[in-house]
């Protein structure tokens, strides 16, 4: 597990922080047993770098397991026939020298879109079963 801060030079408030504990510590007047003055120097010290890890943004990282990628085919009828199929192909190829903790999944799009089959660790494409319209959608705008 990795660490970060978002704020990281809000960190440098530690040491002023921490000589205003220790000033304050060392003012008090009341009258309490050296454990309980220790305690309460402990717990507003720590009181106090929790507050300056949460504005500093501490963040704890987690490692990712594999990676989920959507393959997009373009089922239309501006695309000819060998080129869907070139497609199809290149997912396949692709797809069988991904990572094994890696996830591949389609979605089929013409008029309208269809997911062809959800990310999934075994992929192999023969035919296309989603059915959707040839056409080009016909409000799609580029760039």
């Amino acid at each position: 597990m990795n660490f970060q801060f978002t704020h990281p030079y809000l960190l440098l408030l530690l040491i002023p922080a921490g000589l205003w504990v220790i000033w304050f510590w060392l003012r008090t007047d009341t009258q309490l047993s050296t454990r309980r003055r220790r305690l309460s120097l402990s717990l507003r010290a720590l009181v106090l770098l929790a507050l300056l890890l949460a504005l500093a943004g501490l963040q704890s990282l987690l490692p990712i397991e594999g990676m989920n990628v959507f393959y997009l085919l373009d089922r239309s009828d501006s695309v000819p026939a060998p080129t869907q199929e070139a497609a199809r192909d290149f997912l396949n190829r692709s797809a069988k020298s991904k990572r094994p903790a890696d996830r591949a999944g389609a979605v089929v799009f013409a008029s309208e879109a269809s997911i062809e089959f959800l990310p999934n660790t075994a992929v192999d494409l023969q035919k296309i079963q989603a059915v959707v319209g040839s056409e080009p959608a016909k409000n799609a705008s580029c760039c």
